[in-house]
């Protein structure tokens, strides 16, 4: 079995072999530079529509020197614009950018109008992914301004790109301008498909500015759209437009938020956008199994088809109603709701059949008549081509009925004279074609024997032929696949040695960082030692606690296997160790509790949240314990849903009150929002028997 599996992957090997040979034979049969950079650029295009954009990258590598040699701006353009959206595409914008500002230098010349605009377009997009905010707008205000002396429609695109910038640095108000000027550009062109694009680019804007009218209002005409287009639910890829950001939200805010969308739905009278609402809350509460609930708002559903004559819906409200019934174990109210849906099932088949019946008559009399008309007009041919023949009939007639009277007494006198000839004529040619037949029957036997003989020889032939070229080529394949696999031996090897070299190396760079961040850690101690001024010195130390928070993230790296992330739990122990030491706090003093997932977080993660919890943790042991009371500090971080929770709390004194501690101007609290902000993460700063400090981490990445 492991044979027959090697011969397989030895054959899939050749295929792609062949393949890659066959358009390299392509490509050395073309002439010029320009036609052989076009043709793989052709293949770079397939490939890139198909998502492989290894094999993209590959041809269009291959191809860009044949695009330098031709000297065209154009196709030397069209080949950065490819390159730079296929590492858009895999998130490398960095990468993408270094394409892009190789190609921009050719808008000097005279591009076409698509190459020049995904130029600036793929700039912005590629900032924009670097969150490089001023740069990425920089890029698309030229895309606008190009597009306005050229195609003023298109700018829909780049509008749409500047509200997402606006929208991801919280100005909702410039945001939903630029979301407007998309959506009117789309709105004025009937029947374009990008309209729904930027209906649910809005209503996102909308849903997290929390306009529930606006967002109602978008979602009606969303529907509408969809109804013109005969799209079912599901089936259009701007669908699902309330589930935005749906998973960070509580249950709480997201039924207030439909609740809202569905009282502005029933004021405007968007029936469709009150069955939708009540279908989310349904949803909503079933996954949080308040089945009851959910009931209620099937019920309601159910009432409203009943009002509209609705079938359609009445019978999908009971078949929720039915399954709901079902989870709940209330088998007589199953039982009821099935005998519904069997009826309104009949009911909808009936209506269907009705339907098909009469559209069927209907064409039916349609064809019918057609053919009538038809008929009727071929009859009235007929008749005047019958008409104006007989006509010609009966004077032809007369005419040859004169002529038949003088020819018949010669014919008859010439008759009797030849009868005789005849006669003897076709006694010999009888006996002549009798000879002829026989002849000819003899040279088609003998011309099929020779052809057979032919035929078996030439296919004889053909066959040894193929054998032999099929030797041939088994041959040249196998020797081929055998020097590529040995070759990729050697180059795994050899990426091997590499791989662990650089590995050695990683852990030497990790432990000099963390021997460079000690020393320092220790100079600035020994200076808090000579400074006079308290908070000087104070500053100092904290200063030296910080630089101890990131020294710890890298001893954790070198000295363990993993070189590419920290195992949380013991970079917090051992952090909140050194703190207790730095400030010489006891256990019998602050008793220290942990809730601590065993998680493993890269370091751009793990360096923001250990000076973050530095800065809590001192602040804790500095401030709310002061009276000398014994105390508790609690620490959590764990791993939730769809984030990252880091809870900091003592019983201590707690913040003053009518104090905003979440709005501090002291360095720690300036820090501790600013890696709030890198991390996207949601602060929360008050009392509760002490201070507690939430943060909810929405960027973090698990190495």
């Amino acid at each position: 079995m492991r044979l027959f599996f090697f011969y397989i992957a030895i054959f899939s090997l050749a295929c792609n072999h062949l393949l890659a040979q066959n358009y390299t034979a392509i490509i050395n049969s073309l002439s010029t530079d320009k036609q052989k950079a076009d043709t793989v650029f052709s293949f770079a295009r397939k490939t890139f529509r198909k998502a492989k954009f290894d094999s993209a990258d590959y041809w269009l590598s291959r191809g860009y020197s044949y695009a330098k040699n031709t000297g065209e701006a154009e196709i030397i353009a069209k080949y950065n614009v490819e390159w730079a959206n296929s590492q858009y595409m895999q998130g490398k914008y960095a990468k993408g950018l270094e394409y892009i500002y190789a190609g921009l230098p050719l808008l000097q010349k005279k591009l076409s109008y698509d190459v020049h605009n995904s130029l600036l377009l793929i700039a912005g997009n590629c900032h924009s992914g670097l969150q490089s905010k001023d740069s990425a707008l920089k890029y698309f205000f030229e895309c606008v301004e190009y597009n306005n002396l050229n195609v003023p429609y298109r700018n829909w695109l780049p509008y749409t790109a500047i509200g997402d910038v606006f929208l991801h640095t919280d100005n909702y108000s410039e945001s939903e301008k630029y979301y407007r000027k998309a959506y009117e550009l789309t709105t004025a062109k009937d029947g374009k498909p990008d309209h729904g694009y930027t209906i649910t680019m809005f209503a996102n804007l909308y849903y997290v500015w929390q306009k529930t009218s606006e967002f109602a209002k978008l979602i009606d005409e969303y529907n509408q759209l969809m109804a013109s287009k005969k799209l079912k639910e599901g089936k259009d890829p701007s669908h699902n437009l309330m589930m935005i950001q749906w998973q960070t939200d509580k249950l709480e805010d997201r039924v207030g938020f439909i609740t809202k969308v569905k009282e502005s739905s029933l004021a405007s009278g968007a029936i469709l956008s009150v069955y939708l609402a009540n279908s989310y809350l349904i949803n909503l509460y079933e996954r949080n199994k308040q089945y009851d609930k959910a009931l209620q708002f099937a019920a309601e559903n159910e009432n409203l088809a009943k009002k509209n004559n609705d079938i359609y819906t009445e019978y999908i409200s009971n078949k929720v109603k039915y399954g709901l019934y079902k989870k709940i174990v209330n088998y007589q109210e199953v039982e009821k709701t099935a005998d519904r849906l069997f009826l309104l099932k009949d009911s909808m088949a009936n209506i269907q059949n009705r339907r098909t019946a009469l559209d069927l008559a209907s064409k039916y009399e349609s064809e019918k008549k057609q053919q009538e008309i038809e008929l009727l007009t071929t009859q009235n041919g007929l008749r005047e081509k019958e008409v104006a023949l007989l006509t010609a009939d009966k004077s032809l007639a007369a005419l040859l009925l004169q002529k038949e009277i003088l020819q018949r007494g010669a014919l008859e006198t010439e008759n009797l004279l030849m009868d005789s000839i005849v006669k003897k004529e076709q006694a010999y040619s009888f006996s002549v074609m009798n000879e002829k037949k026989k002849e000819a029957a003899l040279n088609a036997a003998l011309g099929r024997e020779n052809t057979f003989k032919a035929d078996e020889l030439k296919k004889e032939k053909n066959l040894r032929r193929i054998l032999i070229g099929g030797a041939v080529l088994f041959l040249l394949a196998a020797s081929i696949i055998l020097f590529q696999y040995r070759r990729q031996i050697i180059k795994n090897l050899v990426i091997q040695k590499q791989s662990d070299d650089l590995q050695v190396l990683m852990k030497e760079i990790h432990h000099r960082v963390k021997n460079n961040l000690q020393v320092i850690s220790s100079l600035l101690d020994l200076q808090s030692l000579t400074i006079a001024d308290s908070q000087a010195s104070e500053a100092v130390k904290e200063g030296k606690n910080r630089v101890q928070s990131m020294a710890l993230i890298h001893q954790n790296l070198y000295s363990e296997g993993n070189i590419k992330g920290i195992r949380t739990k013991e970079y917090i122990n051992n952090l909140l160790q050194g703190l207790c030491d730095s400030y010489n706090i006891t256990n019998d003093k602050v008793k220290v509790k942990t809730q601590i997932d065993d998680l493993n977080l890269d370091v751009d993660t793990m360096i923001p949240l250990g000076l973050v919890l530095n800065e809590l943790v001192s602040n804790s042991l500095k401030y709310a314990f002061k009276d000398g009371r014994q105390g508790e500090l609690s620490i959590v971080l764990k791993e939730e849903a769809q984030y990252l929770l880091l809870k900091v709390s003592d019983n201590g004194t707690g913040y003053p009150e009518g104090m905003n501690a979440k709005e501090g101007k002291s360095f720690g609290m300036k820090m501790i929002r600013a890696f709030a902000q890198k991390l996207k993460a949601k602060l929360d700063v008050y009392n509760n028997n002490g201070a507690v400090v939430e943060m909810q981490i929405t960027k973090y990445n698990q190495a």
